[in-house]
């Protein structure tokens, strides 16, 4: 059986880890079966329609941005392979499995690919089959030769001058954030608001960090997890076993403000902790209130300043245009990221993506993902400020912390 798994385009490459999972876990539990990767940054079209040539299912991993690219690949398929069965899973078609279900869509999958993928190969006829939650104790090691990991580490080279890739330590979010696929509805690793919350064995994670380390010769490791610290007494462990190991390579995580403790971060720093991300997004508490983002501005402060005196540099996110957010919250968030004086900001505009409480449906049926995201799009508005404003008040941002901009800020400003 041949099986071809393909990551789609967007202006930002990241390794597919997700399809490097489902990769590993179908050579290890199907024989005589062969899988070749496309990644739609780095392959044409016309080499993935090549590549796919004699295949039985071409399975696509979507986000909202790149669900149209999979469609149009799948179109193209259909006329020239019609036999082919295309799948469609990820983010995007968990979070709206009905309007995943087209012509040129054979089936999707909800939620965790890896037992869905596997039940499809060998015998289900669904169209939609929901995945099961998956324990790390039954999953190898994502296959990142199948991926051509060493592209996107390139990519990061070239951006940062540092060979750096990804690593996975836990599945699922318990925090309620209402702006978030990972938050409130949990659409990819839970149906739940009590989807649990998978942490991975902390030996095996540092077993797979110092191989991939001395594989691909990294200069630094970062975490996919949306919330990296959500629970402290698994980051101290960590931490402990990482500098047990003496495992010098620096790693950099996502951090929620609410979580923190001084302990924390002086292990972390031990540990060799580059660097620290924070999902600030307002400095108005009224509008952390509102999008469930479960901490205060006095606790990012206090998570700021721990972080600052253990010596780690700090990278803030800022999202701009919460529903209810006018300009006097948008003063605040400009007073508090001047209080914070980050190493590192990043300023989007909120972009309701399908799987978030922002989503309606019948609102943004029209609306074309594959040009729309964070960074930039023509439609969102809050209840008080119009999208203009809010890129207004983007580009003032933009231009007051340029000196301390994150990559993705600086790519847009510079190509705008």
């Amino acid at each position: 059986m041949k099986v071809v798994l393909i990551h789609g385009k967007y202006f930002n490459s990241w390794e597919a880890l997700g399809l490097a999972y489902i990769g590993a876990y179908l050579k290890a539990n199907m024989e005589n079966i062969e899988i070749d990767f496309y990644q739609g940054c780095f392959d044409s079209i016309d080499t993935i329609i090549s590549g796919c040539r004699g295949a039985d299912f071409v399975a696509f991993s979507c986000t909202t941005p790149t669900f149209p690219f999979a469609l149009n690949v799948s179109s193209e398929l259909k006329k020239i392979f019609p036999s082919i069965k295309t799948v469609v899973g990820g983010y995007h078609p968990s979070a709206a499995p009905n309007e995943c279900q087209l012509d040129n869509i054979d089936h999707v999958i909800i939620g965790e690919g890896e037992a869905a993928m596997l039940d499809l190969l060998k015998a289900s006829q669904e169209k939609v089959i929901m995945g099961r939650t998956m324990d790390f104790c039954e999953l190898p090691w994502p296959d990142r030769e199948l991926i051509k990991n060493e592209r996107n580490i390139q990519v990061a080279y070239r951006d940062n001058k540092k060979r750096i890739t990804s690593f996975q330590s836990h599945r699922g979010c318990p925090f309620m954030c209402k702006y978030c696929a990972d938050g409130y509805f949990k659409v990819l690793y839970g149906s739940s608001k009590e989807a649990p919350v998978r942490y991975r064995s902390v030996g095996d994670l540092l077993d797979e960090m110092q191989h991939v380390a001395k594989e691909y010769k990294l200069d630094l490791m970062k975490f996919t997890d949306p919330t990296w610290n959500t629970n402290i007494n698994w980051v101290k462990e960590f931490c402990k076993e990482k500098i047990r190991r003496n495992f010098s390579v620096p790693f950099y995580p996502n951090i929620h403000a609410g979580v923190c403790t001084e302990e924390m971060f002086q292990l972390m720093a031990e540990a060799n902790c580059y660097e620290i991300a924070v999902g600030i997004e307002s400095g108005s508490q009224k509008i952390l209130d509102q999008i469930g983002k479960g901490t205060t501005v006095e606790k990012i402060k206090n998570s700021v300043m721990l972080a600052k005196k253990a010596k780690l540099l700090v990278r803030g996110y800022f999202i701009l245009g919460m529903p209810e957010e006018n300009e006097e919250d948008l003063m605040q968030t400009e007073k508090l990221a001047e209080e914070l004086e980050l190493d590192e900001y990043g300023f989007t505009i909120l972009c309701p993506y399908p799987g978030t409480q922002m989503y309606d449906l019948e609102k943004f049926k029209s609306i074309n993902w594959e040009n729309a995201d964070e960074y930039s799009n023509d439609f969102w508005s809050s209840n008080h400020v119009k999208n203009n404003r809010l890129k207004e008040w983007q580009t003032h941002f933009i231009q007051k912390f340029k000196k301390k901009l994150t990559w993705h800020n600086l790519a847009i400003d510079k190509h705008a």
